[in-house]
Formats: C-alpha cells, sequence, structure tokens
C-alpha cells in the first residue's frame, strides 16, 4: 500500500516547476502592489496610509517591505547585480506576516 505524495520524475518535475512559477507570481504581485497602490500619488500617500489607521512606523515597515520584494525581483529577474554584502530582504516583510524578530 502506497500514502503520501507518489515520487516520480513527473511528480518531481511538476512540483518543482509549480513551485517557481508560484515564486515568480508572488514577487509580480508585490511589485504591482508596490507600484499600483504604494507607488501611486493618490491612491498610497502616507495620508491615506494614516488615515486607515497605519503609524508612521508601520507605514516605513510597509514600504520598506515591498521595495525589498521589488529588489528581489529585480535580482531574480537579472535587471539588477546582487549585492556582495549579505541582506535580509525579509527583515521588513517578516513584520508584515506577524514575526517580528
Amino acid at each position: 500500500m502506497s500514502v503520501g505524495y507518489p515520487i516520480t520524475k513527473v511528480d518531481l518535475d511538476n512540483r518543482m516547476g509549480g513551485m517557481i512559477v508560484n515564486v515568480r507570481a508572488a514577487l509580480g504581485e508585490c511589485v504591482n502592489f508596490k507600484a499600483g497602490f504604494l507607488d501611486d500619488a493618490t491612491l498610497g500617500t502616507d495620508a491615506v496610509l494614516s488615515a486607515l489607521g497605519y503609524t508612521a512606523g508601520e507605514i516605513t515597515t510597509i514600504r520598506n517591505a515591498f521595495i525589498a520584494m521589488k529588489l528581489v525581483s529585480d535580482i531574480a529577474r537579472g535587471q539588477i547585480a546582487q549585492g556582495v554584502s549579505p541582506a535580509d530582504f525579509y527583515f521588513d516583510a517578516k513584520k508584515l506576516i506577524g514575526l517580528n524578530v
């Protein structure tokens, strides 16, 4: 009797491909949110975010998280070179998922 996911080349190929497509799509969503909302001169202003209840510090965290995700996307697509020094691209993003470390 067999339980769990099968392990065949086709299954692994499909899973691996799916994971990469998901990462690419998620980074694309982050880039689009940054450009279409956070960078919009009328939609994503500090005043609008403040009116929604975000503090100045939270707004900075949000902006920094999406700047970092844009950098990750740019690096992944070969649009900019990866820096030589280590960088925690998730430093602010972790706060958005409840990991305030």
